[in-house]
């Protein structure tokens, strides 16, 4: 049998594995590479192909007599530390993996030296203690009734090589000495000081101030964390000067009673918790140590492994102190339920309910206009009422960044200029329409004569009707194809003297619709600005009321679960700067392919006043959608309002080609002159889901 030292894992390839070990009968011989090499294969995104020829290796544990074949050091290293993504990235571990750290005590630095291993944060591991295992610390040390006896150092050693053979560690059973701290911090990046005794912890710091070595100390009562960075500041005071000017030379020959005042005087005796302040003063008496916790212990290993995840990746990490109490947390415990309950929010059909019968002709009017869809449900509309007209004008302050010159808040003063129109027809007072639409002005207006003459006109009224319980469906549909009568009457809707209509109908152009929508929402996601304007038109307060209710986006439940970590502006950062977000647009891509048809309204002209009696024929469009049993969901892409490149370009400081390439796709798939536009896309489906009636401001 060959020597082999006891606290590490020997390597061997294939072909140095020594026959003697082979021929060992006791020994326990275990292959993982072929589960490995799968994994490896199934890895997104793939790996490297160099990685699936890398040669295998052979590990031997002579402490537990095995003897284990793995995958190659970059092999195991890529899937050891794959569930690492997207918390830690590639160049991140690379950072890590050049990491010399010191563990200097292996009580709590057990739990912190295992954290430190299984996040990959270190390529080398340092560990001093000269105490053995003993039953007694077995309430935290993560280690077995065979270790007992054994020196910490080597315990946590071998349980570290266990899990990364790769991974150097050296141990120093002697401890930290005058003797020998110089070889401990040779080289080290950083040190991890965990020590019990008071005059090592002020040894280990000197030197690592002297050499401009920082030094973390967790302490395990009320999970206070230390960071002296001793590389950025070289005359700072040990400890942060809590227990003055300490000096080495002062502590010599101190025994604990002497000493146990300075390490509480570190602790801050005001802010430790009443069980250790309590525990201080019964050391030597009714305890023999200082009292610690298993989930303190394993916490800090999680704090430390924080604070050295800040430094591989270049953030902050000051000198200074900060507690993690997680007593202190509990008692800040709050109850989602509450929460819900409190923020639940339900579609308004309150609106259904108003008594049209007994409202005045101007109330009517009003009430009807007021009813039209908007982009967002932003209602973007003054209506102002007279004896002589009602006339509906754009109100330029409720608009967003996709509202290009304000042409989709165009459309919706249409659609409430027809709504108008219609109630005005329906009580026989409508005289005229007339529309303003320039650079200063954009309004409908419709001229009145007879108010309260009570003449009705039936037909007006069933329209009316129509026009009122309209409402946006956004539930998947169930795919079924878009009947030709249908679809001729729709068209002879849409086909006027200003609009025409262009349906996708065909599973092939409908799928190519649905790709350009979800590469649409994925950069409405993970544009900052387009992400803040979308969430803001969301609201769950039942007294809101503009925006578009949670309650009425039919989210399926694996999204609706994730809601609010969609709406994170740090969380779509975090997916941008990874080139991710695919699962982004998914859901609209999903809807889409669900239709039974994509009806694209195209109008003549661009002008304000052209998108203005475009919308017109949107409500009329829509409405008669609805009759014929569909469900209308509006799905506009990002860049509609964008007539050119260099507009669909400016709407994203990040993805803007993106914008400008989906611009293009959909002139290929919708072609139009170039007096032309598409005024709306709306999806047109067979679902089961509940209409639901927008929010509407007051007045």
């Amino acid at each position: 049998m060959p020597s082999v030292p006891a606290t590490t894992a020997v390597l061997y390839s294939e072909s140095e594995v020594p026959d003697s070990l082979f021929d060992d009968g006791s020994l326990d011989v275990t292959d993982l590479t072929a589960q490995t090499t799968r994994a490896l294969a199934e890895i997104l995104p793939p790996v490297d192909p160099a990685l699936l020829t890398e040669k295998p290796r052979f590990a031997y544990f002579p402490w537990r007599k095995s003897l284990v074949k793995i995958p190659g050091p970059l092999s195991f290293r890529r899937l050891r530390l794959d569930r690492n993504r997207h918390k830690l990235t590639a160049a991140d571990l690379d950072a890590a993996a050049k990491l010399r750290i010191g563990v200097v005590g292996l009580s709590v630095g057990h739990a912190i030296a295992l954290t430190l291993t299984l996040e990959g944060l270190a390529g080398e591991l340092r560990l001093a203690d000269f105490d053995d295992l003993e039953l007694t610390n077995m309430n935290r040390i993560p280690a077995t009734l065979l270790d007992i006896e054994t020196n910490k150092a080597v315990v946590a050693s071998r349980r570290l090589s266990e899990i990364d053979p790769y991974l150097t560690t050296s141990v120093f059973s002697d401890g930290i000495t005058a003797e020998n701290i110089d070889e401990f911090l040779d080289g080290l990046d950083l040190v991890v000081e965990e020590c019990d005794s008071f005059d090592v912890k002020v040894l280990v710091r000197h030197r690592c101030r002297e050499l401009g070595i920082p030094v973390l100390m967790e302490t395990s009562d009320g999970g206070t964390l230390d960071v002296e960075r001793f590389d950025l500041e070289p005359d700072r005071p040990l400890f942060h000067g809590l227990a003055g000017d300490l000096r080495i030379e002062d502590l010599v020959g101190l025994d604990r009673a002497h000493l146990t005042p300075l390490a509480v005087k570190v602790l801050e005796p005001a802010r430790v918790t009443a069980p250790m302040a309590a525990s201080a003063i019964e050391l030597g008496h009714s305890v023999t140590a200082w009292p610690q916790l298993a989930g303190d212990v394993l916490l800090g290993g999680a704090t430390v492994a924080a604070a050295v995840r800040r430094l591989v990746q270049g953030r902050p990490l000051p000198s200074g102190r900060v507690r993690f109490d997680r007593d202190a947390w509990l008692d800040g415990l709050t109850d989602p339920l509450d929460r819900a309950h409190d923020n639940a929010g339900t579609a308004d059909e309150s609106t259904d309910q108003l008594p049209v019968e007994e409202m005045s002709d101007l109330e009517l009017i009003t009430y009807a206009a007021s009813r039209a869809p908007s982009a967002g449900n932003q209602q973007p509309w003054q209506i102002i009422a007279d004896d002589d007209s009602v006339t509906i004008v754009l109100d330029r302050s409720r608009t967003s960044t996709l509202d290009i010159e304000h042409r989709a808040s165009a459309v919706a003063v249409g659609a409430a200029l027809h709504n108008a129109r219609v109630a005005a027809a329906s009580r026989g007072v409508l005289d005229d329409l007339e529309v303003v639409a320039d650079d200063r002005t954009i309004l409908g207006r419709v001229r009145l004569k007879g108010l309260g003459a009570g003449v009705h006109a039936p037909e007006y009224e069933r329209e009316l009707r129509t026009l009122l319980a309209r409402g946006t469906r956004r539930g998947p549909g169930n795919g079924s194809p878009l009947d030709d009568d249908d679809l001729i009457r729709l068209a002879d809707v849409a086909d006027t003297e200003i609009t025409r209509l262009v349906p996708l109908t065909d599973r092939a152009r409908i799928t190519t619709f649905a790709s350009i929508a979800d590469r649409s929402d994925r950069v409405r996601f993970l544009t900052p600005e387009l992400h803040r304007e979308m969430f803001a038109e969301l609201t769950a307060d039942p007294a809101a009321g503009a925006g578009i209710d949670i309650a009425s986006l039919d989210l399926p439940p694996a999204m609706a679960g994730m809601l609010d970590v969609l709406r994170r502006a740090d969380v779509m950062s975090l997916l941008d700067e990874w080139g991710g977000g695919a699962a982004l647009g998914a859901d609209a891509a999903a809807r889409v392919t669900s239709a039974s048809g994509i009806l694209l309204l195209v109008q003549r002209g661009r002008t304000p006043a052209d998108y203005l009696r475009a919308g017109l024929v949107v409500e009329q469009l829509w409405a008669a959608a609805e009759q014929l049993g569909y469900a209308v969901h509006p799905v506009t892409p990002a860049f509609l309002y964008a007539l050119d490149d260099a507009t669909a370009r400016s709407l994203s400081s990040n993805h803007g080609d993106v914008l400008a390439g989906l611009r293009r796709e959909m002139d290929e798939l919708c072609p139009v002159a170039d007096d032309e536009a598409v005024t709306i896309v709306l999806r047109v489906s067979r679902s089961a889901s509940p209409t639901v009636r927008s929010r509407r401001l007051p007045g």
